[in-house]
């Protein structure tokens, strides 16, 4: 019986699901962990609305808007002003898609002891989001990950099999750097005619360019010279 082996397909799709899995699995740990230090924290806090005093928009390229926040509450008698989030270690943004406005309440949890230390729970919802897409992502990679493992049959190829696949890979590899070859020579191509066409066309600002070249670059060989005859001096201690 000819001897079989997993071909390349296999083998980067169980790496790509094992990342995928090791990725979610982070964010999942990541919110526990938020979680736990949220509990911790709170567990001894009072509760109490505080205003808001200004917004700062913070623009994603990608994603919802991030507000922000800056409040006062009075504990006391004693105003305290800061940004609204939750002093853990690991937190999610309070602001991460929020649409508050300049005078707005909002609940915010604080310490007794020191009325500065406090905890939104706003910061806790937003990681629940989190948690939900990580629980989705991680349970879809499971299942294509058993599903893998489950028809792994199909990926098995002969070692004459296997060959052919690698040699189609290199010859896969080496037209794509020859296509990347040839591209990058059509536009040093292009760069060329047209700085040919624009020498035609506008002789006495080429020649006024190059000039202006050449003394930028004998004033920068110049400079050079003389940082490093300077150093030299003061090597020697003169």
């Amino acid at each position: 019986m000819e001897k079989l082996r997993y071909n390349r397909v296999f083998k980067k799709g169980i790496v790509a699901l094992l990342f995928c899995l090791l990725l979610f699995g982070s964010v999942i740990a990541f919110f526990i962990v938020a979680k736990v230090q949220y509990d911790e924290l709170t567990s001894g806090m009072e509760s109490l609305e505080a205003t808001i005093v200004d917004i700062r928009h913070v623009s994603h390229t990608k994603g919802p808007s991030e507000q922000e926040i800056h409040i006062e509450y009075t504990v006391d008698g004693i105003t305290y002003s800061r940004e609204l989030e939750t002093d853990t270690v690991i937190s999610f943004a309070a602001g991460r898609g929020a649409h508050y406005s300049v005078g707005d309440k909002v609940q915010i949890y604080y310490d007794p002891d020191d009325p500065e230390i406090i905890a939104s729970p706003r910061s806790i919802r937003v990681g629940y989001y989190w948690l939900a897409l990580g629980v989705i992502f991680f349970g879809l990679a499971v299942w294509a990950l058993c599903w893998v493992l489950e028809h792994r049959e199909k990926f098995l190829v002969t070692e004459e099999e296997y060959a052919e696949e690698g040699e189609e890979i290199k010859e896969a590899r080496l037209d794509r750097r020859q296509e990347k070859k040839e591209k990058r020579l059509e536009r040093r191509q292009e760069r060329k005619n047209r700085r040919q066409n624009f020498r035609e066309k506008h002789p006495l600002v080429a020649k006024l360019v190059r000039v202006l070249m050449i003394t930028i670059a004998v004033l920068v060989a110049l400079f050079i010279l003389y940082m490093l005859f300077g150093i030299f001096l003061l090597s020697i201690g003169y």
